[in-house]
């Protein structure tokens, strides 16, 4: 062949193979610039959207519990805009509550000053009007409305550089708890988060892989001509491709650390399931909630399921298989996994499944969040709250002015006023006449002074009826010391306050029967005292008629005679008076001393003491007053002496003794009677107080007499009366309260 002809064909051969392969690296470096600049859209779309997702899981996990309580500290002052933004713990302790909302606002307020990135959760119609829509968050709001099949709105803000990213929030039941008034509908789209991302980063990286674009270009028309140049150029583009590969994988790194640093610092543990193989990677912040180092525990799918209580096991997998077959969107499940030492740890697991185009479950992505001590609060406070529901006292929360804001069942069950009915009433719905007015300007002193008040009141139901309540009320204060509620803890004592009147009219009664059953004795004291002096004005009498008869009447023995007589019907008559006092009522307290009433009971026993050759001795030690219805102790006294007399009587003791002594016991004067006779039998010693309790037949004692003195002593003037065995006698003691 013609060598000319040779190296045409040559020649043409080499043009096609340069022309050809020019052509095809020209192409092919197209697509790939083409392709990375899809890839930057997408990366820079990509995290936008990531960061929302994130966002969002945080808002659904606050939206699952209705809201959170925290601590008020660092000035956190409850949500003006919220129903129902704080509560109190039983012990007064502030806790706001934190709705979705207000929970992403603070969390994009928190980023939004440590970055350049900008958050912010919005709607056409919020609620606090510093959350208003700006132009483009209203345009992609509206646009929501009109594209109800789109989540997401993008939309390049060139004059500040950035890409503002919004994607949608569905109105769910939980959002109606705050927003019901706007009007919002359950699957409503009323508003959205929108994410700013500065473009400066990828535009720095944008401008550079242009810039080697138009180069390599170049290069390869320059390869294209000169073969031998051209491979030290491709291996430089290549060492340049490589190059510039690393450098948007650092950028990439970048982009997974603070991922990573968000992922830690919110101590979420990480699990990823490839579904296919059935391999399970396991963070090591997910070990460390089990209280495993990272090398202590495999990554496989035992290492969870070992764990996984036997109780929560079977819900827990059947909402994993839920997941996998496309039945929910999102994997939801809280459980308890055992921990390294033992104990079991409440999980809250929350992932999702990832699916090819063909619907088939691929792989598996979740956090698991250590919940332990948020369910130990809810079963602390659902404690609390079967407590108070089923507590047998009525428990009333008011605000500042008084007006209800909480009352629990057995309120309602005690008034007739169900909860929706209390609510926003003032407690004064149950006000009876009974109560004046300046009593109720006396609570509102007290609790003013944040102080307590203790008392009862008589009230009256929803349906007129009257019923008696023992009732403490207390201001409720904040961290200030301010008054921000108060409570009012009651319990309905309408039973006992009628059983008490009924006891007291009882007592009273027996009192009267014990003072009747006592007359016969009194009538036959009357006799000793009356005895003698009967005999001097019959002897008188009787000296003055003979002296008539025999006409021996002398001016001056008659009235010798008269005189006796007039000093005897007195004598008499001071003795009426005396037994009088004691059946006479005595409805006033009076002050006295123990003394004058023993000086009282001797003027009605002492002749019976005489008769019976009994000596009664008086120490006094302590002359203070006390303060008690004097006729009431004078029975008292009465009835000790008379039963010491009749103990000393019946057992023939020679020399009978009976020694009062009155002296004081720290803050109460003690008033003993001790006798010789024996002392009381120790089988029934604990029995005498007893009503209808008697060592006496029936005809000598009603068994009434000490059981009413223990009665007047420990209920009237609440004091202590009591008897015990010393020196071969009893002695009966009375102990009362000294009046300063």
């Amino acid at each position: 062949m013609d060598l000319k002809l040779l190296r045409n064909i040559a020649y043409l051969f080499l043009s096609v193979i340069v022309f050809y392969m020019a052509y095809t690296v020209l192409n092919n470096k197209n697509k790939i610039y083409e392709s990375n600049k899809e890839l930057f859209n997408k990366t820079i779309y990509n995290e936008a959207k990531t960061h929302f997702e994130n966002l969002k899981i945080f808002r659904a996990w606050n939206s699952k519990f209705g809201g959170i309580y925290v601590k008020s500290q660092s000035g956190l002052k409850p949500n003006k805009y919220l129903t129902n933004n704080h509560l109190y713990t039983k012990d007064n302790e502030l806790l706001v509550k934190i709705n979705p909302a207000w929970m992403t606002r603070q969390l994009s307020e928190m980023m939004n000053a440590k970055s350049d990135y900008k958050y912010k959760i919005t709607s056409l119609k919020p609620l606090n009007p510093d959350n208003k829509a700006n132009a483009f968050e209203k345009e992609a709001l509206k646009y929501f409305e009109e594209h109800t099949y789109d989540n997401y709105f993008t939309q390049e803000d060139k004059q500040n550089n950035m890409l503002n990213f919004m994607g949608k929030l569905i109105v769910e039941k939980s959002c109606l708890n705050c927003h019901s008034i706007q009007g919002y509908k359950e699957g409503e789209v009323r508003g959205g988060i929108s994410v700013s991302i500065p473009m400066d980063l990828y535009e720095e990286n944008w401008e550079s892989l242009d810039g080697e674009y138009t180069k390599q270009i170049l290069l390869i028309i320059i390869f294209s001509l000169v073969i031998f140049v051209i491979g030290i150029l491709v291996i430089n583009s290549i060492y340049k491709n490589q190059k510039h590969l690393k450098e948007l994988k650092d950028k990439y790194k970048i982009l997974y650390d603070r991922y990573d640093y968000a992922v830690s610092g919110s101590k979420l543990g990480l699990w990823d399931w490839d579904l296919q193989s059935n391999e399970v990677y396991f963070s090591p912040i997910w070990k460390e909630l089990l209280g495993f180092k990272d090398n202590e525990l495999e990554n496989d799918f035992k290492s969870w399921e070992d764990r996984v209580h036997p109780d929560d096991k079977e819900k827990t997998i059947r909402d994993i298989k839920d997941n996998h077959e496309g039945k929910t969107e999102l994997y939801e499940n809280i459980h308890r996994l055992k921990h390294k030492d033992g104990s079991w740890q409440w999980i809250l697991d929350k992932g999702k499944t990832i699916f090819d185009k063909n619907g088939k479950a691929l792989r598996m992505v979740g956090f698991h969040t250590n919940i332990t001590k948020q369910q130990e609060l809810e079963h602390e406070l659902l404690k609390l709250k079967v407590a108070i529901d089923h507590s047998p006292i009525s428990i009333v929360i008011t605000n500042i002015e008084g007006n209800i804001e909480y009352v629990n069942p057995h309120f309602s069950a005690v008034t007739g006023f169900t909860y929706k009915e209390a609510i926003g009433q003032n407690p004064r719905i149950l006000k009876s006449k009974l109560t004046s007015p300046i009593e109720y300007n006396i609570i509102w002193d007290t609790l003013l002074a944040k102080k307590t008040w203790r008392g009862t009141f008589k009230n009256i139901d929803k349906e007129g009826n009257e019923f008696w309540e023992s009732a403490i009320i207390t201001p409720i204060l904040d961290d200030k010391n301010e008054i921000i509620n108060y409570l009012a803890v009651k319990q309905e004592i309408t039973k006992e306050v009628y059983l008490k009147e009924e006891l007291k009219d009882k007592e009273e009664m027996m009192i009267a029967q014990s003072r009747h059953a006592a007359m016969g004795e009194m009538i036959s004291m009357i006799a000793h005292q009356w005895r003698q002096p009967i005999s001097v004005i019959s002897m008188a009498a009787n000296n003055t008629l003979a002296d008539i008869e025999l006409d021996m009447v002398e001016n001056d023995e008659l009235k010798e005679n008269t005189e006796s007589i007039l000093d005897q019907t007195k004598y008499l008559s001071q003795t009426i008076e005396d037994f009088r006092n004691f059946f006479k009522p005595n409805k006033e307290k009076e002050i006295v001393k123990p003394k004058d009433i023993i000086d009282e009971t001797l003027k009605i026993m002492l002749k019976s003491l005489e008769n019976n050759n009994i000596v009664l001795t008086i120490c006094v030690e302590d002359e203070s007053c006390i303060e008690v219805h004097s006729r009431e102790l004078l029975q008292v006294f009465i009835n000790i002496i008379k039963n010491a007399k009749e103990a000393l009587v019946s057992k023939n003791i020679e020399q009978k003794e009976i020694k009062v002594r009155i002296y004081r016991i720290h803050n109460t004067l003690r008033t003993s009677f001790t006798d010789n006779a024996g002392g009381v039998k120790e089988s029934i010693i604990d029995k005498i107080f007893d009503p209808y309790f008697s060592t006496k037949d029936e005809k000598s004692g009603t068994g009434l007499g000490l059981y009413m003195c223990k009665t007047i002593v420990n209920k009237h003037f609440n004091g202590v009366i009591g008897v015990y065995n010393s020196n071969g006698g009893a002695c009966f003691y009375v102990d009362l309260p000294i009046k300063n």
